[in-house]
């Protein structure tokens, strides 16, 4: 007697979250308060002068993350100067991309990104499950992303696991 896989005969299709977490690896964040002097004070001289002393080769290949970790007072030109001097040159010498937030913001941002262009071809129709049991803890906005974007085609969307589900939408019929 051979043991029978009820999930697999479901034909459930899993969708983990992690599939379209932006890698951590390739995101460093560049904190605007080691620009500014002891008294979390933006002076433009010396602003000007640290800015210009980043090199945009140390950023190749990554995606910078430009925040503040304290409270001070800056102008907005401030992450305009430090975007303009990490992408000026050859475009190959820098970052691939500059972005304002925390890096935990910005991952986040651009992990929306990707379920937002995700082909939802493979779906169409689909009974889905969007992975619950994982390693990380997955901010609420990937789910409500997710949803958002397999929704509108497929034919029933659960959270959890095969063991344990909870329905979230089943389409009564369609329309067009």
């Amino acid at each position: 007697m051979s043991i029978r896989n009820k999930v697999q005969e479901s034909g459930l299709l899993i969708v983990d979250p992690a599939t379209w977490l932006f890698p951590e690896k390739q995101l460093v964040g560049l904190d605007l308060a080691l620009m500014m002097d002891e008294y979390a004070v933006l002076r433009e001289k010396l602003f000007r002068e640290r800015v210009q002393a980043l090199d945009p080769v140390e950023f190749r290949g990554k995606v910078v993350a430009l925040y503040c970790s304290v409270d001070a007072i800056w102008p907005p030109w401030a992450v305009m100067l430090l975007t303009a001097r990490l992408q000026e040159g050859d475009a190959n010498a820098g970052p691939t991309s500059v972005h304002y937030g925390t890096p935990e913001e910005v991952r986040l941002q651009l992990s929306i990104a990707g379920i937002q262009a995700m082909d939802t071809g493979p779906y169409l129709d689909g009974r889905v499950m969007i992975k619950a049991c994982s390693k990380a803890d997955w901010a609420p906005a990937m789910y409500q992303a997710l949803s958002s974007r397999l929704l509108p085609v497929v034919q029933s969307l659960w959270y959890g696991e095969p063991c344990s589900a909870v329905p979230v939408y089943k389409r009564q019929g369609r329309t067009s």
